[in-house]
């Protein structure tokens, strides 16, 4: 731990690197809790664990950087000095309805308390009493993400990562879509030029230890270059892509899948100018299927930016959330 900056815990540069994998920040948790002891333990326990968690000591702080549907869970300390964990939680649920929360009390919690607070009963999560071990926290918030995580894929997702190497982008990518395939019963689809088709066949294969060619045969799995993807003789040709996609999408609707989810390397785009073109139409997907769609933009750290303001607009106007793996949250 570096130490503390304006009542925000600062990650390990270890733990940093255990937080940037795209998969491992499916899951992103705000924690706050005044006593900064239990702070440092319980978000160095999460960080260890894989999830990506911002923590502050001070309600303010919280309030005057939070943003609305950046977070799978808050976790909130009940009695703090300023804003106590209750007019926190009312004051972010404001700016953002969907919030999901969880709280921490040393002390005993009176149900009229709570009644003053809460008009229903079924918005309290769960109140986890402290001093709190981490297993018993994450047994308590597991099933809470996994709900959270749902209802977040039902209102589509659209991520935007930066790689510094080719290889990130392959290996990080190749986990993205492993949560999608094997944990929510989703269809998956990468397109990319980082290697060819039959080395990311062997990767699937062997690292998500899974019979890739009987996946590929029926649909599960669509692996597909830039060219196959995006030109028609040479040329590049979007209503193409669109029509691909809109009968994938179809046919996992049909199958009963849970979900869609896509890795597409943009880095080709670059010559052809249409990347907020591509981006605003892959974002208007979502609201197009009754079907979760979760899309994954890969770029290279030395491309996106290139990228000039207005395109940069565009693109962070369109996605739920922005990484650059190895070099902390955009």
């Amino acid at each position: 731990m570096r130490g503390y900056r304006d009542n925000k815990l600062k990650s390990s540069s270890s733990s940093r690197s255990k937080a940037t994998s795209p998969m491992k920040q499916q899951y992103r948790i705000l924690l706050v809790d005044d006593d900064l002891d239990i702070l440092h333990v319980l978000k160095r326990g999460l960080d260890i664990n894989g999830f990506h968690v911002d923590a502050y000591s001070s309600s303010q702080e919280v309030l005057d950087s939070f943003k609305p549907s950046t977070y799978d869970l808050t976790i909130l300390d009940i009695r703090m000095p300023g804003l106590s964990g209750f007019q926190l939680y009312r004051a972010m649920k404001k700016l953002d309805p969907a919030i999901t929360t969880c709280f921490l009390s040393a002390f005993e919690i009176h149900p009229d308390e709570f009644k003053l607070v809460f008009p229903s009963m079924s918005e309290v999560k769960t109140i986890i009493k402290k001093p709190v071990s981490l297993n018993h926290l994450l047994r308590k918030i597991t099933p809470i993400l996994r709900t959270s995580a749902i209802a977040r894929a039902r209102r589509g997702e659209h991520f935007l990562v930066a790689f510094e190497t080719s290889k990130e982008l392959i290996e990080q990518s190749l986990q993205f879509l492993k949560v999608g395939l094997l944990e929510m019963d989703e269809d998956i689809l990468l397109v990319t030029d980082q290697l060819p088709k039959d080395r990311i066949r062997e990767k699937i294969a062997k690292e998500l230890n899974i019979d890739e060619k009987n996946l590929e045969a029926n649909g599960r799995i669509t692996l597909m270059t830039f060219p196959e993807w995006h030109l028609i003789d040479g040329k590049f040709d979007i209503r193409r892509s669109k029509t691909m996609m809109e009968k994938m999408v179809r046919k996992s609707i049909d199958w009963g899948r849970k979900g869609f989810r896509s890795v597409v390397d943009m880095n080709p785009f670059f010559d052809t100018g249409m990347i907020p073109h591509l981006v605003a139409w892959e974002s208007s997907l979502e609201k197009q299927f009754d079907l979760p769609i979760t899309l994954l933009c890969a770029y290279s750290e030395d491309n996106i930016k290139q990228l000039d303001n207005p395109a940069m607009t565009v693109i962070q106007q369109h996605h739920n959330r922005m990484m650059m793996v190895g070099a902390g949250t955009i």
